[in-house]
């Protein structure tokens, strides 16, 4: 590893390579500001990068022009850049998480040449931990020919998978930036309704899986009142804690990314509980499914009568990505005692659509098939369409739909019918 200000680490990308960029909470605050500084020695590279919580701060010189930006989880902050939907600027793949190792892979179909990492400081064993950002980065830098490394002082030593040889990083640099944090979204009036049923559903004993939002990160909150419940999750927030210091009695508790403030990375570096772990195991369905009462609880942004959920689009614009719902909605199919939820509030927050529809708006995307859809949530009920005809799909959903678009619903269902 040798030891560079951050300046010397981009110019060591070779133009015309495909680089990775760190998602989740771990955006490299002074890698991005050296690259956007230097990015016009470029000409023909390729970012790639999945879901983040921080600012895509390197979008901002040269997309286009420079490089291209390559995504298959898009986030809200990447919003208006979808809707230009330029090729020269951006580019959406279609992928599932337990496939994101494969297709991202010396031997795949997208090569990863460069991988960028935020690190801790360096251990006594020689190793660097990825601390609250694992994911898929410890496969990418084994598949990478080039790997550079911003080690943060504010980065907590994890447990688990997440250690990473000095000997495998090329560049390196140090940096006192402040990690990039996730607050959880203010919940509204219907959201506890919400997470009530969701809570009832949940058995005891269960290994839940949680999405993220309002209602997931309530849901986490609460779950330590349920008897000899377990995590396992591609990403736990904040409310973690809360189960922990309420849970004495938990088991482990599996991740592959983090999301919080500093003192919640401080409190993860420091719970042994907190099992850090790839992709290639958060998202393992045939691993998963062995598991007894795997509960996985997801969202989406419409479901039509039939069970068809899109989870990504408004429309054509592509606001986020298949990610591992499907991952998790399969495996818990095969679970001995598993079941799959969607949960969502029953209309916009304006109230002025329903997210239960006769069908998916025109340009949308099927995210979760019909034939996979098990238990749907609204504040208004919980429906189960597994074992039922669309008959009785359309009835259970327009049940739990909002009131003042129950008649439409159920028109538009007859008249689909003719």
């Amino acid at each position: 590893m040798k030891l560079v200000d951050p300046v010397a680490a981009v110019r060591a990308i070779p133009d015309g390579a495909t680089a990775v960029f760190p998602g989740g909470c771990a955006e490299p605050t002074l890698f991005y500001r050296a690259f956007s500084a230097e990015v016009e020695r470029f000409s023909r590279l390729t970012v790639c990068a999945g879901f983040s919580f921080g600012k895509y701060t390197y979008l901002a010189r040269g997309l286009g022009t420079n490089f291209r930006f390559v995504t298959w989880q898009a986030s809200a902050q990447l919003r208006d850049l979808m809707r230009e939907n330029d090729p020269r600027k951006i580019g959406f793949v279609p992928l599932r998480l337990s496939e994101l190792t494969n297709v991202v892979h010396r031997d795949g179909p997208i090569k990863p040449e460069v991988v960028v990492v935020q690190t801790s400081l360096p251990q006594s064993d020689g190793t660097v931990s990825l601390g609250i950002s694992v994911g898929a980065y410890q496969d990418f830098i084994a598949s990478s020919k080039l790997v550079i490394a911003e080690m943060n002082h504010h980065m907590p030593v994890t447990g688990g998978a997440s250690r990473v040889p000095l000997d495998r990083i090329a560049y390196a640099f140090e940096s006192d930036e402040p990690l990039c944090t996730y607050a959880t979204p203010p919940a509204k009036e219907r959201d506890h309704a919400i997470v009530g049923h969701v809570l009832n559903l949940v058995p005891d004993a269960a290994c839940v899986q949680l999405g993220i939002g309002a209602v997931p990160d309530r849901v986490l909150a609460q779950l330590a009142g349920k008897r000899g419940v377990r995590l396992f999750s591609g990403l736990l927030t904040q409310p973690v804690q809360t189960f922990l210091e309420a849970a004495p009695w938990s088991g482990e508790v599996i991740a592959g990314e983090l999301a919080g403030d500093q003192a919640f990375y401080d409190f993860c570096g420091r719970e042994r509980r907190i099992v850090m772990a790839p992709t290639t195991v958060t998202h393992n369905v045939l691993g998963i499914a062995k598991i007894d009462r795997f509960v996985s609880v997801n969202s989406a942004l419409e479901i039509d009568l039939q069970g068809q959920s899109n989870g990504e689009t408004i429309g054509p614009l592509q606001i986020s990505g298949v990610g591992g719902s499907m991952d998790y909605v399969d495996a818990a199919a095969f679970s001995r005692g598993g079941m799959s939820i969607i949960a969502l509030p029953s209309t916009t927050d304006d109230g002025k659509r329903s997210k239960i529809v006769a069908s998916l708006a025109p340009g949308a995307v099927v995210t979760t098939p019909r034939f996979c859809t098990d238990y749907v949530i609204t504040e208004y009920g919980v429906a189960r369409l597994k074992g039922k005809d669309l008959h009785a799909r359309a009835e259970a959903l327009i049940g739990i739909a909002h009131p003042g678009f129950r008649d439409e619903l159920a028109a538009g269902f007859e008249h689909a019918l003719k």
